[in-house]
């Protein structure tokens, strides 16, 4: 048996499915009381609500001027984010569905790891480019793993929980990892154009008001 990598954590083991405000169940690790528990799942749901919000402004700010890009301002779709901002969409909202993406609980573990954007099925594409045909990988589907009470790693209270600004710094982070379409764990996933595009992310998120 293949030992999986440190990074690649348990998603069902340890897990209950709750289910949230918003009618639908996410994955809550199993530990606090009932109220905590329930709590975690109902946080998952307003950063569902909150990531869809940032997408549907996104998506109708892609025709305005808002990027500075070579000393002038452009639209989001005329700069090379462009490509990571559809491929977002294509991943978070598959097929128009606002639920059709997995947030979970972040698994407790012992390396420092408090969220994951895990990408689930990796194929290989080819694009056509300067006359050329590239192969490139892609992820066609992603799990958004979160840390909603930081004491569960190291055996605290899992009755205490973050703040939910800490929790979106982490969800923009993370989601930024979609639009950079990071499809493999590389010891510094973070080089340019990553934190370009984070400052982007979180400039729209600020626009939308969910931070």
């Amino acid at each position: 048996m293949v030992k999986k990598p440190f990074w690649d954590v348990e998603e069902e083991l340890g897990f209950v499915k709750v289910k949230a405000w918003d009618a639908h169940y996410y994955k809550v690790w199993n530990q606090g009381t009932d109220e905590s528990i329930q709590k975690v799942a109902d946080i998952l749901a307003n950063v569902r609500r909150d990531i869809n919000k940032l997408l549907q402004h996104i998506w109708e700010v892609q025709n305005v001027s808002n990027i500075q890009f070579e000393k002038k301002k452009i639209p989001w779709k005329e700069h090379p984010i462009a490509f990571g901002l559809y491929h977002t969409f294509d991943i978070h909202i598959p097929n128009g569905n606002p639920y059709g993406y997995n947030y979970q609980e972040m698994t407790p573990n012992k390396y420092g790891i408090l969220g994951l954007n895990k990408p689930k099925v990796i194929i290989t594409k080819q694009f056509q480019y300067n006359g050329k045909s590239i192969q490139y990988e892609i992820a066609e589907k992603r799990s958004m793993f979160l840390t909603i009470r930081p004491k569960l790693s190291d055996g605290g209270d899992p009755n205490k929980f973050d703040t939910y600004s800490h929790i979106m710094d982490l969800v923009l982070h993370e989601l930024t990892h979609t639009t950079c379409n990071d499809v493999w764990w590389k010891k510094d996933n973070h080089l340019h154009p990553f934190h370009k595009y984070e400052g982007l992310v979180k400039q729209w998120a600020k626009e939308c008001g969910i931070i």
